[in-house]
């Protein structure tokens, strides 16, 4: 039997989703790749290293705030292979914490076996371009809207050598919510009457703090302005500090919802698209076909509609689908079975096989 430890914080909802699937996959884990998990709280790179030494492992899942900062966890990784210098090193397997597909951490490549991100370029030469602000996001935000980064940045470049390295993990669709939403019995299941024809409640933070991607956001809303004549919308592009629905409102209006549009934000995906699924609603989303991420419900015309990220197809987009709902019945209906297949059919505990073999 194989031992893998997962070494990490556990400081916020993301992190915590993250952890989930080992552990509600504890049984199918041991039993199809005969490997125990234990999880161990560590909330900085001092306290990782120390967990991470000396340990009987097989395999480290390592986990590191994204606050810390590149040099830190390079040498704190370094640190951790040396202290096996002589012994059976264990496989290391490094979580990045950055929502965006790019990250501050690729500096780590040459010390790790893995590292996985939550959703990864297609095209991993792309990681050797100069973005501005270090994402294909940020970048497009730059050149569209003329907005100045000031030297923010959050990529770094990925080596020729080390590229195979850089591989999708899991995303937050992986949450033991959403498992427990899709697998559900079906004559269980409450369908709520749909009497908001799109949705899209956006939170930009605070507004003392104001960030990059809240004039992406609330351009987004901007851009469905056009429809409240013909339809009902329940959408808002907030501060914090102007006081966001509460978390109740806010399910309810998506439940009854026929469109849920769900933009960018800190990253390419977020909790809001898979909620969307669940909740029987047509996703439409800036266009994902340059991602890699799994659950992978981004499949153009089956699991979701993709817009222009300018949003330019915005309005026409979402007038085709309110006016053929046999069409977005359709695509709900895929993406749901696509989105609940993923757990039917383990596809992590594929993916851990894959990594540990």
């Amino acid at each position: 039997m194989q031992k893998a430890l997962i070494i990490g914080p556990n400081t916020d909802n993301i992190v915590k989703a993250q952890k989930e699937p080992f552990f509600y996959n504890k049984k199918e884990i041991s039993k199809r790749l005969n490997l125990t998990v234990q999880y161990i709280n560590a909330e900085t790179a001092t306290e990782i290293e120390q967990a991470s030494v000396n340990t009987k492992a097989d395999i480290l899942f390592l986990m590191f705030q994204w606050k810390e900062t590149p040099g830190v966890v390079e040498s704190t990784l370094i640190n951790i292979r040396n202290s096996y210098l002589g012994s059976k090193r264990p496989k290391i397997i490094f979580i990045d914490p950055f929502a965006q597909s790019s990250t501050r951490f690729f500096n780590i490549l040459p010390y790790v076996d893995f590292f996985l991100k939550r959703q990864c370029l297609r095209d991993i030469d792309q990681y050797k371009e100069d973005f501005i602000g270090g994402s294909t996001m940020t970048d497009f935000i730059a050149k569209t809207w003329s907005y100045d980064f000031d030297g923010w940045h959050v990529g770094s470049c990925v080596p020729d050598e080390h590229k195979n390295r850089v591989i999708p993990g899991w995303n937050l669709g992986t949450a033991k919510k959403y498992k427990k939403l899709l697998t559900y019995p079906k004559i269980f299941r409450f369908r709520q009457k749909k009497n908001i024809d799109i949705f899209c409640r956006l939170s930009l933070g605070y507004k003392k703090n104001r960030e990059w991607y809240c004039e992406y956001r609330i351009a987004s809303v901007k851009a469905l302005e056009p429809l409240k004549n013909l339809y009902k919308l329940a959408t808002s592009a907030l501060f914090l500090e102007d006081g966001l629905i509460s978390k109740k409102q806010y399910l309810s209006e998506m439940k009854r919802s026929r469109i849920v549009f769900s933009p960018f934000g800190w990253g390419e995906n977020c909790w809001r698209d898979f909620e969307a699924i669940c909740y029987d609603c047509l996703l439409i989303k800036p266009d994902m076909s340059h991602l890699k991420t799994n659950p992978n419900i981004f499949i153009p015309g089956e699991t979701y509609v993709p817009i222009k990220w300018d949003f330019s197809d915005l309005e026409e987009k979402c007038t085709y689908y309110l006016e053929h709902q046999n069409e977005a019945n359709r695509i709900i209906k895929n993406a749901r079975f696509q989105y609940r297949k993923y757990f039917t059919d383990c596809d992590f505990v594929n993916l851990i096989g894959q990594l540990i073999s």
